[in-house]
């Protein structure tokens, strides 16, 4: 009966952490949840912690954590934003694919997204940096990739149409040579 009623209040809880709006973790006052699962057939009467998640007072999530069944973490993400709830650092560390690295984000003023930086943490080198261009009314006109070492790797170039819609988007090599490019053709009622 108890194996019974722990698998019910696994199936609960991972129901509640899914289920859950930003809107409704803040109205709740929730700070955090932890996810116990026990699996039926492997003998477990206790089971294990599957995952925990927190947030701040404002219901943006600040830190998960995956584990497996012996209790290690296999996947681990911290967010953190300022004043404005942009987000300025995640960190993820995941065994299965063998990351662990650090985004940072830079804004301007009108809160657009300027510059992201991705380091790996294992031996904190920087991996590729990326930086956005807006025009003046606040759409993105390009991204500049580049490399650890500070080598341009890539640069997209974005139009938009006279209704503010981006009309088109062309990505060229570190050389300058056109990759690939979309044209957006839109349809109206």
């Amino acid at each position: 009966m108890r194996k019974y009623i722990i698998a019910l209040i696994c199936i609960l809880s991972a129901g509640f952490s899914i289920a859950q709006s930003k809107k409704e973790i803040k109205e709740n006052k929730i700070k955090s949840v932890t996810v116990w699962q026990a699996d039926s057939g492997d003998g477990a009467t206790d089971g294990y912690k599957n995952s925990y998640e927190e947030w701040d007072r404002n219901g943006r999530q600040v830190l998960k954590i995956d584990y497996k069944k012996d209790g290690t973490v296999s996947k681990k993400e911290t967010t953190k934003y300022d004043a404005y709830g942009n987000i300025t650092e995640e960190t993820s560390y995941d065994l299965k694919d063998e990351t662990n690295e650090k985004k940072t984000y830079k804004y301007n003023a009108k809160n657009d997204k300027t510059e992201e930086i991705v380091t790996n943490l294992k031996d904190n080198t920087i991996v590729k940096k990326t930086v956005y261009t807006y025009a003046a009314d606040g759409t993105k006109t390009g991204e500049a990739v580049y490399d650890g070492n500070g080598n341009l790797k890539e640069k997209i170039e974005c139009t938009y149409n006279g209704k503010g819609l981006k009309d088109s988007r062309q990505t060229y090599n570190a050389s300058g040579k056109l990759k690939s490019a979309r044209k957006y053709i839109f349809e109206y009622f």
